[in-house]
């Protein structure tokens, strides 16, 4: 008899300590959905995760005086990186390794001034972008010398306020990040349209949107790309000094503060032939910059 009260009191506990447990884990799961803002996925999902952006002493790479206000940033296939800034059509050639300018030409039969945001490379094509939706497709020119090019007018007007611009090989589009208005009718969230370079046309609706109710700060994207290896999209903000990482399907999957004394205003995203991350920066109290971030692999 004596035994038999042992059991059913040990079982009793059992009981009452696996209900608790449960009970655990599904008030931490409704604590995640209520803030699904964000939902945080393995190491294995996620290539935010493999650089070490904490980091107090990453690699930084000076620009010179015609670069302080760097925006975007892109690789060339073979290695070579470009970039502009954002009062003119010129785009240069910078030395990966000292910063330098190793050539620079303008788009255009005249340098053309305006609010240019960022740059994109793709099949032998580079693309360029102004806050007002238009788009620039030109070829690489010699040295002071024009190239001409295709203007591509999209419905994002100024105040979409377009910043970012990179390439979507998987749909063969470009994504073009806003910072301003949605256009979706909704103030409290950020829009990413898609340009299709098979029509040669903006879809009308966002491919993504960015709900801005999981940010503490406000969050204006400056830049986007997409990565190499996890095929997930990189979306930096100037204001807010953060870098979110979506999934293909436009889902928050990771997200990372940037400290404001190494990144003064982040504009720009590019990724290398080796996968590092390079953040370019305005340089508010000097010379503009790039931050070089290597790819741990785990």
């Amino acid at each position: 008899m004596i035994k038999l009260i042992k059991v059913i009191f040990l079982s009793m506990i059992l009981i009452s300590c696996g209900t608790k447990e449960n009970s655990g884990k599904k008030n931490s799961v409704k604590e995640n959905s209520k803030n699904n803002d964000v939902v945080k996925t393995d190491n294995d999902t996620s290539a935010l995760s493999h650089y070490k952006l904490d980091s107090t002493v990453p690699q930084i790479l000076k620009l010179p005086p015609s670069l302080k206000e760097i925006s975007g940033i892109t690789f060339t296939p073979d290695g070579r990186l470009f970039g502009m800034q954002d009062e003119s059509s010129v785009v240069y050639q910078i030395d990966i390794s000292s910063g330098e300018i190793i050539k620079k030409f303008a788009v255009g039969s005249s340098v053309m001034k305006g609010d240019f945001e960022d740059i994109e490379f793709v099949n032998g094509n580079f693309y360029l972008i102004k806050s007002n939706g238009d788009l620039y497709e030109f070829k690489e020119a010699g040295e002071n010398e024009y190239s001409d090019y295709v203007l591509h007018e999209t419905e994002l007007k100024q105040s979409f306020d377009v910043e970012g611009l990179c390439y979507d090989g998987k749909t063969n589009s470009l994504l073009l990040a806003c910072k301003g208005n949605s256009g979706t009718g909704n103030a409290d969230e950020k829009a990413i349209y898609s340009f299709s370079l098979d029509t040669k046309k903006l879809e009308p609706k966002p491919r993504f949107t960015i709900p801005l109710s999981g940010f503490k700060k406000e969050f204006n994207p400056s830049g986007i790309k997409k990565h190499p290896v996890k095929n997930t999209f990189f979306v930096i903000a100037a204001n807010g000094n953060e870098l979110i990482e979506l999934s293909e399907d436009g889902i928050i999957i990771d997200r990372e503060s940037l400290n404001p004394k190494i990144h003064e205003q982040p504009e720009g995203i590019a990724f290398s032939k080796n996968n590092e991350l390079l953040i370019s920066n305005e340089g508010k109290s000097g010379k503009g910059y790039i931050v070089i971030y290597p790819y741990h692999v785990k």
